[in-house]
């Protein structure tokens, strides 16, 4: 039982930590961090907030979108391969660098050298400055730090190659708009022109207003008239030729006043006020074609000058960094870590045979 025991231990215990302890001491890789914080700006004319949490961080919302995107890619493998072909990571994921439990062979499969980088590469987003941590492990302090401001440079080609692509959607769909408003404008021109033409006539407005005039003019003679009318006859006959002359005047200025009413209210043929209004509509369906027309115009233009500038900026507020000690593996932690988990199975397993050897007898 003894013997037993002590052979358990020697060989549950005892050996598998001194090798254990062997490779983390002396053979695990020893892996460098160099890290970065970033924050993506968007260079564009920032859009006027509103409410105080817009005041207190514009653009959060489109940081936020950008830095997942940004994330998404680095961890894609699109950027595994752009990094593998500027660093070689398959064949240093091969290499001797790499401790043989880490380390990747000939007969890997494609997919184990992808999901190594995934573990190498971190990459965090913070809330509440809007910035993102990336982080790369590698051997050696000086290819992570390398590797690092790479992934930085072709994260901001791509989020700007992706802003500049649907840019040119953009560009695309407000030529159309424009060729379409400039049609509808010239459209709406030509209608007001024949109406004008059709009418004889520039503006009703105008003929109206002249009208009014005539009008204020006519009540004003057929008041001083009446006047001098009721004047006249106090000492006058009714049936005396300057009292019905005076009579006759105001009559045909009454008659003359109420014509030019007709024309002006609608009752006449020409009906000038339904005139007045379908001219109106005429006319304001050319003004608000030709404001239309002209902010597609500004629209164009200020797409055409974002489509030749980098709409996303990344600001390096800390640069990549070159470690100067090694980050992995906690050695400390691990051998505790060892100790502690080989102990514990070592105990249940006696337990366990002595439990079955208590049952035997």
């Amino acid at each position: 039982m003894k013997i037993f025991k002590n052979l358990g231990f020697i060989f549950l215990f005892l050996i598998p930590f001194i090798v254990g302890s062997i490779y983390i001491l002396y053979f695990e890789s020893e892996l460098f961090k160099s890290s970065s914080t970033i924050l993506i700006k968007d260079v564009k004319s920032p859009q006027v907030n509103s409410n105080l949490l817009g005041n207190l961080f514009p653009n959060s919302s489109s940081n936020m979108q950008d830095s997942m995107l940004i994330e998404k890619y680095i961890y894609s493998w699109e950027m595994f391969n752009l990094l593998d072909s500027e660093f070689n990571l398959t064949k240093h994921y091969m290499s001797r660098d790499l401790d043989f439990l880490q380390r990747k062979y000939s007969f890997s499969k494609p997919d184990s050298f992808y999901k190594l980088y995934r573990d190498r590469v971190v990459v965090n987003y913070d809330e509440l400055s809007t910035t993102l941590d990336i982080a790369f492990l590698h051997t050696n302090p000086k290819r992570a730090k390398e590797i690092l401001e790479f992934i930085i440079r072709e994260a901001e080609k791509k989020i700007n190659l992706f802003n500049k692509e649907n840019g040119k959607e953009l560009l695309k769909f407000l030529r159309e708009q424009v060729k379409k408003n400039k049609e509808i404008l010239f459209k709406s021109i030509e209608r007001l022109l024949e109406y004008q033409n059709r009418y004889k006539m520039i503006d009703p407005s105008i003929d109206i207003k002249s009208k009014s005039r005539i009008i204020a003019g006519l009540e004003k003679q057929i008041i001083q008239k009446e006047i001098e009318y009721s004047n006249l006859i106090k000492y006058m006959n009714k049936n005396s030729v300057e009292v019905k002359s005076l009579k006759s005047q105001i009559e045909n200025l009454k008659k003359k006043l109420n014509s030019i009413k007709s024309r002006l209210s609608g009752s006449s043929k020409r009906e000038l006020n339904r005139n007045l209004f379908e001219f109106e509509r005429l006319k304001s369906d050319v003004e608000f074609n030709k404001e239309r027309y002209k902010q597609t115009l500004i629209q164009l233009d200020l797409a055409l000058i974002e489509a030749t500038q980098n709409a996303k900026n990344f600001i390096i507020v800390i640069k990549p960094t070159q470690p100067k000690s090694y980050f992995k593996p906690d050695k400390v932690k691990n051998l505790f870590t060892l100790f502690m988990v080989l102990l514990l199975s070592y105990w249940i397993l006696s337990m366990i045979y002595a439990i079955i050897k208590d049952h035997r007898d």
